[in-house]
């Protein structure tokens, strides 16, 4: 599947000075502490409810990090209505909340506002763009992992790679974002190929984040149980089939080997699902396995253990809610 590939050598920089990240979970307050940090910067927390909205701006957000926990005052509101139009918006909402977040932010993204997804699972950027233009649009990826203590309060387990693209080759949006993020302390790298990109993430939570929810284990413990650590590469090869079958240019890619280096690179983190489904809160399954069996149905592929663990995982997420209401 083609991509442009972006020559930023001579891209100009844009003078990014106010940004709104969208969704106060885990990874938008992580990214509104570290990017609030900037003094030039003006950040603002868009959440879509007022009472949540209200009780960030009074007590702002608190990182707890490798290095020290901190806390800053954050301004936070339910209606974009009250701020400017931004430079840059990331939108952090679970995917299944992106159409709903797309129209909330619309009232600060104007024609030259770039908007960042960087949000788990397949079909969040094709989404942004019945809102948006292309043009404005960038995904990407994180390895950063967060988890939400409480409102507004985050532990991160520290800073991995975050890669993303422009969806047209819209060289100066995409590198000026990379230098923003690069000076907030993040690591950053751009693609010029963002359906593999995502393809490459969305393997490694197929392979992951169901099977850590059903069996509540850490991500690193699947590694250490053999029918787990097998079933997880089944996961991880039956996705790399379907997207072959799309046409994803996997390039020098084993997704045993990309899988099992995830799970030993992040062995003590809980995955956002598995932190879903404890907290009794609806879970990105669909987005997940549910987008790799909807795609192999389209291109005629075949994709059982996905279909499988999604059923697995609605099921039990719908069971956890219930005890919980």
């Amino acid at each position: 599947m083609y991509q442009p590939k972006m020559d930023t050598s001579d891209s100009p920089q844009l003078d990014l000075r106010s940004v709104v990240v969208v969704g106060p979970g885990a990874m938008g307050c992580l990214h509104t502490g570290l990017l609030g940090r900037m003094p030039h910067l003006d950040v603002t927390l868009l959440d879509h409810r007022a009472d949540r909205a209200e009780l960030i701006n009074e007590q702002g957000v608190t990182i707890e990090a490798p290095a020290g926990t901190y806390a800053m005052s954050v301004p936070c509101t339910a209606d974009a209505q009250e701020l400017s139009i931004a430079d840059l918006v990331i939108i952090f909402t679970k995917a299944y909340g992106t159409a709903a977040a797309a129209e909330h932010c619309g009232p600060v993204v104007g024609p030259e506002t770039a908007v960042l997804t960087l949000q788990n699972g397949l079909g969040n950027y094709q989404i942004l763009q019945q809102h948006f233009a292309a043009e404005q649009i960038l995904a990407g990826t994180t390895s950063t992992g967060a988890t939400l203590l409480d409102v507004g309060q985050v532990r991160q387990a520290g800073i991995s790679k975050t890669v993303l693209g422009s969806l047209t080759g819209n060289a100066a949006i995409a590198d000026s974002t990379v230098e923003l993020l690069k000076s907030a302390g993040l690591e950053v790298e751009l693609t010029g190929d963002v359906d593999a990109l995502l393809w490459r993430k969305v393997l490694i939570n197929c392979a992951i984040n169901p099977l850590t929810a059903l069996t509540r284990r850490r991500n690193g413990e699947l590694l250490e149980i053999a029918t787990l650590r097998d079933l997880a590469g089944q996961v991880a090869e039956e996705v790399y089939s379907v997207g072959q079958a799309v046409g994803i240019d996997w390039g020098e890619f084993d997704p045993r080997w990309a899988v099992e280096e995830v799970c030993r690179a992040t062995a003590a983190n809980q995955s956002s699902m598995l932190q879903d489904i404890l907290a009794g809160r609806r879970t990105e399954v669909q987005y997940i396995t549910g987008a790799v069996t909807n795609a192999a149905e389209r291109h005629g592929a075949a994709a059982p253990l996905c279909e499988c663990l999604t059923a697995l995982v609605e099921g039990l997420s719908h069971r956890k809610r219930r005890q919980m209401e």
